[in-house]
């Protein structure tokens, strides 16, 4: 009983989470720091003709010109989100159709040094924990 609930918490707070990131993207948006201005801040799901399933990509924020987007994960987990959610998101980036993409990983805790690395090597990457929004 107790694993139902706190599974059903769990999929609660990431829902909340999500909608903190996207005010919080917002915020930064008002305030002009980020890599561009947005317009328009959404959810993505679409088909990946690779591997025929359905991708949803959790925040997906472009500009009015459709040429420039800043792609967003949120893990509200209580370990460390790892590289495997960066590569996954990296992929799913491919499937939109815009000229330039910024990734951004936001994670309730923080997030392994693999993963740290892997940002840091992609270049177009950003790294927030929840404490630091």
């Amino acid at each position: 009983m107790y694993d139902m609930i706190e599974n059903q918490f769990q999929s609660y707070m990431g829902s909340i989470f999500e909608e903190i990131c996207r005010q919080y993207l917002w915020q930064l948006n008002r305030q002009g720091h980020l890599p561009f201005a947005f317009t328009v801040l959404g959810r993505w799901w679409g088909a990946n003709p690779s591997t025929r399933q359905q991708e949803k990509i959790d925040i997906v924020a472009a500009d009015s010109n459709q040429k420039n987007a800043i792609i967003c994960e949120c893990k509200w987990r209580n370990e460390l989100t790892d590289v495997s959610v960066l590569d996954r998101l990296a992929e799913r980036s491919k499937l939109l159709p815009y000229n330039l993409n910024y990734l951004y990983l936001f994670s309730k805790s923080d997030f392994s040094d693999t993963c740290i690395n892997a940002a840091k090597q992609m270049g177009n990457v950003t790294l927030v924990t929840f404490q630091e929004m």
